[in-house]
């Protein structure tokens, strides 16, 4: 039985889509009804559009998954039907589909099936909507600068379209408020790479604009409000300043508007949880942390914020000295940290093939014209030797990580077969005149040797004076032993004991491998994983990181 088909919507239809498209966002009850009634229409069409926001529905209350599902079946009946595929209203309702399918896989954090979705339907979406999805994903995989370009290319080039029947200014100018603070995350995202407070300051621009643009209109002013709180609150933030970011966030308060969305409402509590944590108020950086995992199991929105959930909890619970619960989040952080990885390095080969088929195909565009043949042939094998470079670079720099590792392996398996102190004097070496006489000297040297043996440098007070003290002498003397017999400075001497203890540490006892950076950070005596970074590159050559996954391999 052939489908009833009207190629267009006549007044009347297109007025009370429009309609259910506003009510989605006033009254989101009346429109699931109206859409639910349209989408059971005689008129192909118009009961495809009612499909249409019967799926907008559910997304709206977060319902990705069943969202998800029936836009995937609504696709599918689409392009079964009779609609003329070069037809308007064809790439219209297409367009719409595809674009909310893309913000549900994005949301959810498979950006790979985000990027495929955009592949597959690229041809029915329009060149504007395209960038500014792809420019999302560069920024998700932190090529900011590209991203944004991107972004900010599609805002200029986004046609204020003139208003349609039953079409309101207002709906358009939201459209526009969406763009700006999508621009102004990713600059909080590019903030985080570079630390430069001028980024911050173009987010928190990009926000007011939106903000100011749905106010003069009277649009939802609360929840706008609410929203430009919640994210002048994470630059805050981001900034360090995170008695400000706290006192923005607490303004939820004022806007109850803010449980309507439950996602808005995970924002709050997500950056309440952070700036809790920051101001040593574990409990409260806990109450809220619980309160966001809560809510994620309904939405699973971001798997990155859910890792910094696990992170803050994994950090209150060790300064509770909850050893099995910042255990137990420290094994989810690790498990999530791995599926966010597969799903980026998807990402990543499809973006790297993108680009690369896209240069291909501007410089055989420019190969078509003779006038510009010598220019494309140069700048074709100037990509071709960068590419070469490139995964020649890659290869020598892993390859070069590979021998430090075997090296570090095995001078720690002669140093425990021989007994030898990584950190003893080299004997054969031409010693500097002596200011300190011979007596101290052994003095000191039968010292160290017991805080060595005792691991009293794994205490996070292990200084100078401190040391001193032990030994019964002065820091003077002291200082002039590690200058003069040792060859090194007092600084050098214990991040070399550190960094050999933890080597041997993470071959001796597998479950060390499990731990966050932080908690081997902190187990070495140091108090933030950033600095046992930098100290365990200067040693080794290598990161962490590295170092635990090739144990693992």
């Amino acid at each position: 039985m052939p489908s009833v088909f009207s190629q267009n919507l006549n007044e009347f239809e297109i007025k009370r889509t429009r309609s259910i498209q506003e009510q989605l966002i006033s009254n989101p009850e009346k429109a699931y009804a109206d859409a639910l009634e349209i989408s059971n229409s005689k008129n192909e069409l118009f009961s495809f559009f009612g499909k249409y926001h019967v799926a907008s529905y559910f997304y709206s209350k977060s319902e990705f998954i069943h969202s998800k599902q029936l836009l995937i079946a609504l696709i599918e009946n689409i392009e079964k039907s009779d609609i003329p595929k070069s037809s308007k209203v064809y790439q219209d309702l297409m367009g719409m589909c595809v674009n909310k399918l893309f913000y549900i896989y994005k949301n959810l954090g498979e950006y790979d099936s985000a990027l495929f979705c955009l592949d597959k339907y690229k041809k029915r979406l329009p060149n504007n909507h395209f960038n500014e999805q792809y420019g999302l994903i560069k920024v998700a995989m932190g090529d900011c600068v590209n991203g944004i370009a991107l972004l900010k290319r599609e805002l200029k080039t986004s046609p204020h379209l003139k208003l349609g029947v039953g079409e309101k200014k207002v709906m358009n100018k939201k459209l526009f408020a969406d763009k700006y603070n999508i621009i102004g995350e990713a600059y909080q995202k590019y903030y985080i790479q570079s630390k430069k407070t001028v980024l911050l300051d173009s987010a928190n621009y990009y926000f007011n604009v939106a903000a100011t643009m749905m106010l003069q209109d009277d649009f939802q002013p609360e929840y706008t409000k609410a929203l430009l709180c919640m994210r002048e609150a994470k630059s805050a933030a981001l900034a360090g300043n995170y008695v400000k970011s706290l006192s923005l966030y607490r303004k939820r308060k004022k806007y109850p508007v803010i449980h309507d969305n439950i996602r808005t409402e995970q924002l709050f509590d997500l950056g309440m949880a952070d700036c809790f944590r920051h101001l040593t108020q574990v409990d409260s950086a806990l109450f809220y942390c619980k309160k966001y995992i809560k809510n994620y199991q309904v939405t699973k929105v971001s798997k990155e914020n859910l890792l910094m959930a696990y992170n803050i909890m994994t950090q209150c619970y060790s300064e509770k000295n909850d050893n099995k619960n910042a255990y137990l989040y420290a094994q989810k952080s690790l498990e999530l940290i791995h599926s966010i990885g597969g799903i980026k390095n998807k990402s990543l080969n499809f973006l790297h093939n993108y680009d690369l088929n896209k240069i291909k195909a501007e410089s055989n565009k420019i190969i078509a014209s003779k006038n510009y043949f010598k220019i494309s042939l140069f700048g074709i094998l100037i990509i071709l030797a960068s590419v070469i470079y490139s995964f020649y670079y890659y290869h020598k720099v892993q390859k070069e990580k590979h021998y430090r590792f075997l090296k570090i392996i095995q001078n720690l398996r002669e140093s425990q077969v021989l007994g030898i102190n990584t950190t003893q004097i080299n004997k054969t070496e031409t010693q500097p005149k002596q200011i300190i006489d011979d007596e101290l000297i052994e003095k000191i040297a039968l010292g160290l040797k017991k805080i060595e043996q005792k691991k009293t440098f794994l205490d996070p007070n292990f200084k100078l004076a401190f040391v001193a003290k032990k030994l019964n002498t002065n820091t003077a003397y002291l200082s002039q032993y590690f200058n003069q017999v040792m060859q090194k400075t007092f600084s050098e001497y214990m991040q070399e004991l550190r960094i050999q203890y933890i080597l041997q540490k993470l071959i001796d006892t597998p479950h060390y491998r499990k731990y966050t950076l932080q908690a081997i950070a902190e187990e070495v005596g140091y108090k933030d994983a950033n600095t046992f970074v930098r100290v365990f590159k200067r040693q080794t050559g290598l990161s962490p990181n590295y170092y635990i996954e090739k144990l693992k391999n």
